[in-house]
């Protein structure tokens, strides 16, 4: 590229990736408190939950990064307009293709880098993401072993723990269970999670459950089980028709309901590959009962390059050639607004229609390549386009008010 295509080059990169940056920050921000439960109750550190939430950053700049574009080739040729050089460009002989060359060529990586992000870098990102959110709400270790603090594990199951040894020895436990009719209080003076085949089981030793309510009328059975069990002698202190409290030398509280399962969550068709897509198994749960994902999925990232170049074919269309009012500018800069929803608009409509109807895959090819066919003819002279007379007297008059108060 000779100066003036680096030069325009480098004003539309350097608007495209502050676009992308900002916005896609500001949108993590929000999307991420989503997932702050990481800190406050998994017991995550600040890093960790930075590093899970920035997996969803692929996601945020795939849908970005269309806009991003459109803003920064609009952003580009109005101030290349503003300062008369496209005006000079074209006295000196300089055509609309020619001008617009450095910001194809910004374009054509923009698609290409949207496709790799749709094709491959997302579904991968997504599927970590989830299989590292299943990992952190998993690990019951660090979940249950927070000295100091009232931990709920589940609806009705609190947890406390006075101090944790570095060997992994709890001492001052509490746990108090109100998961079923009645309600169960586990005093013990130490503790241990110990993980096994048979599960993941907190062992306390020295303590007492007391039951109270409906529990009451299970705690012999349960106090022979946990004899049997653990080889370990309880006593039944004392009981009456609403309560029992048992003693116990040594006694296992089960924790692996409180562990999911990764290996039995719903993996949906975005956290996919692209190969699995393709031909999914036949015994696949979303190719039984809901067949369109997949071909909802499969499209809608072969057609996500598409999208950037109608973006912006939409903004070179309407700021390349050479403006010398500022009238004609604000002109173009208001249709090219509704233009470029427009097709955003239809591209989640038929993006949305995929699911059921297979007559929509034809159409979320053709939306982007006739609104660039389209544009390519404007910017060639083939098609030309003004605005209502009505709407640039309207525009006119707003801007010699607003003149007139700013002057005031």
């Amino acid at each position: 590229m000779g100066r003036l295509d680096r030069y325009i080059f480098s004003t539309a990169a350097v608007a495209f990736l502050g676009v992308v940056v900002v916005l896609a920050g500001m949108i993590w921000a929000t999307q991420a408190l989503r997932q702050l439960d990481l800190v406050t109750s998994q017991g995550q550190t600040i890093i960790a939950f930075v590093a899970i939430t920035s997996l969803t950053m692929p996601t945020l700049v795939l849908v970005i990064a269309p806009a991003a574009l459109f803003i920064a080739t609009a952003y580009t040729l109005l101030k290349l307009n503003g300062d008369s050089e496209i005006v000079v460009m074209a006295s000196a002989g300089m055509g609309p293709w020619r001008l617009l060359r450095p910001l194809i060529i910004l374009a054509l990586l923009v698609s290409a880098f949207c496709a790799l992000l749709a094709i491959k870098v997302v579904p991968a990102s997504l599927a970590t993401f989830r299989e590292q959110v299943t990992k952190v709400r998993a690990d019951v270790v660090s979940f249950v072993a927070q000295p100091g603090r009232f931990v709920n594990l589940s609806q009705g199951l609190v947890f406390h723990v006075r101090e944790r040894a570095p060997n992994g020895v709890m001492r001052g436990i509490f746990i108090n269970d109100a998961r079923d009719d009645g309600v169960s209080t586990y005093l013990a003076d130490r503790g241990q999670i110990i993980e096994s085949d048979a599960g993941i089981f907190l062992v306390l030793e020295s303590g007492s459950i007391q039951r109270r309510g409906g529990a009451a009328k299970d705690a012999e059975k349960e106090a022979n089980e946990a004899s049997e069990a653990n080889k370990d002698t309880t006593k039944d202190k004392g009981k009456s028709s609403n309560s029992s409290v048992v003693e116990f030398q040594r006694y296992a509280f089960d924790l692996s309901s409180l562990a999911p399962n990764s290996q039995g969550q719903d993996v949906k068709p975005m956290e996919r590959p692209l190969s699995y897509v393709l031909n999914p198994p036949q015994d696949d749960l979303y190719l039984r009962f809901f067949p369109g994902r997949y071909r909802e999925e499969l499209h809608k990232r072969l057609s996500a390059g598409l999208y950037p170049m109608a973006f912006f074919a939409i903004a070179a269309a309407a700021l390349a050639s050479p403006r010398t009012t500022r009238q004609s500018q604000v002109a173009a800069l208001g249709a090219i607004i509704p233009a470029m929803g427009l097709v955003q608009i239809g591209n989640f409509a038929i993006a949305g229609q995929l699911k059921t109807q297979a007559w929509a895959v034809p159409l979320i090819y053709l939306l982007p390549i006739v609104t660039v066919a389209l544009c390519a003819m404007v910017v060639q002279g083939w098609i030309r386009l003004s605005p209502p007379a009505a709407l640039v007297a309207l525009a006119e008059w707003l801007r010699q008010r607003f003149t007139r108060r700013v002057a005031a």
